[in-house]
């Protein structure tokens, strides 16, 4: 698919009062050189500014240098084209500074990138995409415009599906010592809360794939799982939010200024057996009894699943940090299917094994409090992951290129 590149007029500016602008013009040509190549693959690179006279020096001073693919545009000529093409708005991607380039991304669900070596404005800083250098932004750009897969998928049933960013297990053959390093700050910070980094190349690396997958332009609702304590990960759920703000997704009315926990689709009323003790084979069996017994769906949310429901727009994503058997999200597919679901994604940050223990259960009773009812009708072992090893390749790329070694 042809992507659309929308570029604030000051990634061509060559200087900024307080800012490195020997360093700013470097950048600026190795950009144009790399948005060249863009628009040779038959990409579409524009840059906009409402300001006519900015658009027309920017034109000449291009056109002088032989980049003659690039177009030239006012912004309302912009937002008119984006909201004209709003089915294609997977296609579009914003690289931006102003708040206005935030406001016409957000409104369109299109990705924002922030160039954070020029000045960049308060909500283009905390929503953006952040790149730090031209590196780091043809990374970025390389896995919108040429990534086709996630890392693993499989389709549990008709309306459920699990998707899993990278492999997590570090000590199985082939796997090099960036991506040994990556794992091990992620499994630390499982164990012990220690490294953030992991969150936010998953994180960038998602929302870049994810403008090429309508599978996320209908979600309605995103949760994430709670830990087995009834904690929720605050970088997690941080995606989450950035997803789902993204997305325009609104929380259920009243519970803007609540906790994350509060907040949460799903709620841990008691702690949960911890299961990293014991046989794989005891693991992989024991099935959603834990999560039934302790996970309920949050009452806040009660009316409008209601209201979703009878629209025919109840689809729902789920973010978990990893998935090993498959137990957890066993047990919240057969929830969310008795709620009346049309839609059930799964995203887990890695992926422990290439198999999933798909277990049936019916429920009964009332699922937005302890206690309700659960049996166990079927159960198979789905082996029909489709794995990527390619789009693990751009993760550990897009890893090195924020953490280049000394």
């Amino acid at each position: 698919m042809q992507k659309k590149l929308f570029c604030n007029i000051d990634l061509l500016i060559k200087g900024f009062e307080g800012y490195d602008n020997m360093q700013i013009v470097k950048f600026r040509d190795t950009v144009l050189d790399m948005l060249n190549k863009l628009a040779l693959l038959n990409n579409r690179v524009i840059f906009l500014s409402r300001n006519p006279e900015k658009v027309n020096k920017a034109k000449k001073f291009c056109e002088k240098r032989g980049y003659d693919k690039f177009d030239f545009i006012s912004r309302e000529v912009a937002r008119d084209f984006i909201n004209d093409h709003s089915k294609d708005s997977n296609a579009f991607v914003m690289i931006g500074t102003k708040d206005v380039d935030f406001q016409l991304a957000v409104n369109n669900k299109i990705l924002l990138i922030a160039p954070v070596w020029l000045p960049i404005e308060a909500k283009v800083g905390k929503y953006g995409v952040q790149v730090g250098n031209p590196k780091q932004l043809l990374q970025l750009l390389s896995i919108v415009v040429k990534n086709e897969n996630w890392y693993a998928e499989i389709n549990v049933d008709s309306i459920s599906k699990c998707i899993a960013l990278y492999d997590a297990r570090t000590m199985v053959g082939g796997v090099n010592e960036n991506e040994r390093q990556m794992l091990c700050n992620f499994q630390n910070l499982l164990k012990q809360g220690a490294s953030r980094n992991y969150y936010q190349i998953l994180l960038y690396y998602f929302l870049a794939n994810m403008t090429r997958d309508k599978t996320f332009d209908n979600i309605t609702i995103f949760g994430v799982v709670p830990s087995s304590s009834g904690r929720i990960n605050p970088e997690l759920y941080g995606f989450v939010e950035q997803i789902r703000f993204i997305k325009k997704v609104m929380l259920p009315t009243g519970l803007k200024d609540f906790s994350m926990k509060e907040q949460n689709l799903l709620v841990r009323h008691r702690s949960k057996p911890q299961q990293h003790g014991g046989s794989q084979r005891g693991r992989s069996t024991i099935g959603g009894t834990h999560e039934f017994e302790t996970l309920c769906l949050n009452g806040a949310y009660k009316s409008k699943i209601e209201k979703l429901r009878a629209e025919g727009k109840l689809n729902i994503c789920i973010f978990d940090d990893y998935m090993n058997y498959g137990n957890g999200f066993n047990a919240i597919r057969c929830l969310l299917e008795y709620i009346g679901a049309n839609k059930i994604i799964f995203v887990s940050m890695g992926l422990f094994r290439q198999s999933f223990y798909k277990k049936d259960y019916i429920i009964t009773g009332n699922v937005f409090a302890p206690g309700y009812g659960y049996e166990l009708v079927n159960q198979e072992i789905l082996n029909n992951y489709q794995i990527c090893f390619a789009a693990k390749q751009e993760i550990d790329y897009l890893y090195e290129v924020y953490n280049p070694r000394s």
